[in-house]
């Protein structure tokens, strides 16, 4: 344990400079290679309705899913129930698991001929649509609603439970505990919960990918693949890398007005004196935790019905793949952490 303050020293100095230098090189070096290569650049036609679709699909997607977020973690701490810690845990899922993975789970339940859609079809309704921008929103919801959940459920457990016995010994109603107690979590997390999400939204690929496409539902990244894979335009592509970056960039320094939560939920299963609600509003509880668990689980368990049986049907160059891609996610972990 350290006894006093001591300075950095020089050392730890210079490879904290070479550790800085060396991400811009990766970040912003790539970029110029592919400038002088190309040498000229150019924005695709519909630049502007790429960007603004970028954008306006992450801030959606953050809005949705903080929106959502919000009573569901509540619902989590008000509520004790069998499977709870399980299902905090499968908030994780999501978030880990295949993009592309996920999205053939959520095309087999909300697809033209998925679950949902069968069922419609017995009342004579229409199927639905998972492709375009209805699908990009499902699926951004679908991977960031969890973690909005769990960044949110952090906020409550992280309020000393010695306050609610107080609010509790003092008379406090519902609405005087959650103006005392609750909203002014909720503002310190949830700024910082959305610029998170946002963040990730933007930098979405297979979604669009998968589930967008078109004019109308193109993002920056899919464009940057569009002009390197079929208009083998690399000005193009590295411009619109720039512009990316930027568009990061900018939610980056947004965060720093903000509190970001910390990714780590812990505490998440300490017992709170948050009394359950009563009445109606535990029935809601109730709902909306019916609400997400099915809306969670609902595709992984698509995908499970739909992938284990053939799981020892794979060929070898499966799991030689798989095999190669842990050792490369392995060594990348450890040069990052190095």
């Amino acid at each position: 344990m350290a006894r006093r303050a001591v300075a950095i020293g020089w050392p730890l100095r210079i490879g904290a400079g070479f550790s800085a230098a060396l991400i811009l090189f990766l970040s912003l070096g790539t970029l110029a290679a592919v400038f002088w290569r190309a040498g000229g650049a150019s924005l695709p036609s519909g630049a502007g309705s790429i960007l603004w679709f970028t954008i306006w699909q992450a801030l959606a997607s953050a809005a949705i899913s903080v929106g959502l977020a919000v009573p569901v973690a509540r619902a989590l701490v008000r509520r004790r129930f069998f499977g709870r810690r399980a299902l905090i845990a499968l908030m994780g899922a999501p978030f880990i698991l295949p993009v592309i993975v996920a999205v053939l789970g959520l095309i087999a339940l909300f697809g033209a001929r998925g679950l949902l859609s069968g069922l419609f079809a017995q009342f004579g309704l229409p199927p639905i649509s998972i492709y375009g921008v209805q699908g990009v929103l499902i699926a951004h919801v679908f991977f960031n609603l969890p973690l909005a959940v769990r960044l949110i459920l952090q906020g409550w457990q992280a309020i000393p439970a010695e306050h609610f016995r107080l609010a509790r010994s003092l008379g406090l109603g519902p609405r005087a505990l959650a103006r005392q107690l609750e909203w002014p979590m909720l503002r310190e997390v949830v700024p910082g919960t959305f610029v998170a999400i946002f963040v990730i939204c933007t930098t979405s690929f297979a979604v669009a990918l998968a589930l967008g496409g078109g004019p109308s539902a193109t993002t920056v990244e899919l464009a940057i693949y569009q002009a390197f894979r079929f208009d083998v335009n690399l000005g193009q592509a590295a411009l619109l890398g720039l512009i990316q970056v930027a568009i990061c960039a900018l939610a980056a320094a947004l965060g720093l007005f903000v509190q970001l939560p910390q990714a780590q939920a812990r505490g998440l299963d300490r017992a709170l004196t948050l009394p359950p609600a009563p009445g109606l509003r535990r029935a809601l509880d109730g709902l909306w935790i019916v609400l997400a668990a099915s809306f969670l689980l609902a595709p992984l368990a698509m995908i499970a019905l739909r992938g284990v049986p053939a799981l020892f049907d794979l060929p070898a160059t499966v799991w030689l793949a798989a095999a190669r891609s842990v050792a490369m996610a392995v060594g990348s972990a450890l040069l990052t952490l190095a």
